[in-house]
């Protein structure tokens, strides 16, 4: 079966920024991933002026049709390169550290974790800060620019706490990932600007000091200390 008839057999999802609906083919599904991996590729290498449809549809292997099909706007792909890029960084993370079940420590591994795979991985760093900064720019795609923050703030926020069933501990533990993340993209920058591996090790250190010490707090004002 060619791709353009695979994707005849189900209309596009209507929802904005969703793309393609649930239910694919297998062939469907192979498809949509290529494009997500195309995407990802011209982002990673080129910026967002790189990004266009015939470099993505050529990197992916599609025609322009199917291409559309698939993803009928760029805040659409956008938005599911985001998710592929947070699926990655959380099964990076779960591969690289077995989280410690006392909140300070699981915030500490977090924060080491975190600058692991943000060591090894500058081309995708810089990839969503673009990202960010399309969407903030471009009228009527603000809401991608919220949608990757709340991403990054509830994956950070889930493992804050070993069990965050407790509805306050899930909003201390939004409000700790805030502030990680707040210290982790201002790590980010300046340690590709300044090209100083020690001075970014150094900070993260005192990122970690002050993320226990505002945990701790937060636990203490609302009676969740252990």
């Amino acid at each position: 079966m060619s791709e353009a008839a695979d994707a005849t057999q189900e209309k596009p999802a209507n929802t904005p920024g969703r793309g393609r609906p649930t239910g694919a083919t297998p062939k469907g599904l192979e498809t949509r991933v290529r494009i997500i991996k195309g995407a990802r590729e011209a982002l990673e290498e080129g910026g967002m002026e790189a990004l266009t449809t015939r470099r993505i549809a050529a990197s992916a292997g599609v025609k322009l049709a199917t291409l559309h099909y698939y993803f009928d706007s760029k805040e659409s792909l956008l938005l599911a390169v985001l998710e592929d890029l947070i699926a990655e960084m959380d099964e990076a993370y779960r591969q690289d550290v077995a989280l410690p079940k006392d909140p300070e420590d699981r915030v500490e591994a977090l924060i080491r974790a975190s600058w692991r795979y943000i060591q090894r991985t500058r081309g995708k760093q810089i990839a969503q800060t673009e990202l960010t900064l399309y969407a903030l720019r471009t009228k009527g795609s603000e809401w991608l620019a919220a949608r990757q923050y709340n991403a990054y703030i509830d994956f950070y926020g889930h493992l804050v706490f070993e069990d965050d069933s407790d509805e306050e501990l899930r909003r201390i533990g939004r409000a700790v990932a805030r502030q990680m993340l707040i210290g982790i993209d201002g790590i980010i920058l300046q340690s590709y600007a300044l090209e100083d591996l020690s001075a970014s090790n150094e900070d993260i250190e005192a990122l970690i000091i002050a993320m226990r010490g505002y945990l701790r707090r937060l636990l203490a004002e609302h009676g969740k200390a252990r």
